[in-house]
């Protein structure tokens, strides 16, 4: 079955840069705190950001002018052919009730892009799934199956050519294929006694 064809959605933590002399490039990166600006993109449909007022206003997402949300409220803008969401967010990992994030300072801007909405996006995983199908479907076909079976003689053909291969060896080095390791030497052991 073919893979879906659709990009995947990307993410993207910013964090602050550390002193050379703290860096341990040895150990993995830590999962991402509220102090972390948190960036997730989907190509060709949204992008959100979630940090705190500072950080969305230094990434000079938010228009100057803008007047930021009360509680849970939410302020919607457009500009060109995106549209802007501002409301708060309950930090990742936070338990507990609503009103003890409501009033903190952790913030989600999603941009969305004009006529993009969930409705866009089923459309296009139909097609996408369309797209696959007809390819399946041709990839059965008596002529594509004859193709199939040229490129395989034409490359099978070359394989065996070997003034060819020779030429080819003067361009493209052969790739060396990994041997076995040796076994480890084992003592040899005879009535009960290692040698």
């Amino acid at each position: 079955m073919a893979a879906s064809t659709a990009p995947a959605p990307a993410h993207l933590r910013l964090v602050p840069a550390l002193p050379l002399s703290e860096i341990q490039p040895d150990q993995p990166d830590q999962p991402a705190t509220a102090a972390d600006l948190l960036v997730c993109i989907e190509p060709t449909y949204w992008a959100r950001y979630k940090g705190t007022r500072a950080q969305l206003e230094a990434e000079g997402v938010i228009p100057k002018d803008t007047k930021w949300p009360e509680s849970g409220a939410k302020v919607c803008w457009e500009d060109g052919n995106l549209e802007f969401t501002l409301n708060r967010t309950r930090p990742d990992g936070m338990k507990g009730p609503m009103k003890l994030w409501l009033a903190g300072d952790y913030w989600c801007l999603d941009i969305d892009v004009k006529g993009r909405d969930w409705q866009w996006r089923a459309r296009q995983n139909i097609e996408e799934k369309a797209k696959e199908l007809a390819a399946e479907i041709r990839r059965h076909t008596p002529q594509a199956i004859r193709e199939d079976r040229l490129r395989w003689d034409r490359y099978w053909k070359a394989h065996r050519d070997t003034a060819f291969q020779a030429f080819k060896a003067k361009f493209v080095p052969e790739r060396k294929k990994p041997g076995r390791k040796p076994k480890a030497a084992v003592p040899a052991i005879s009535d009960g006694v290692q040698a």
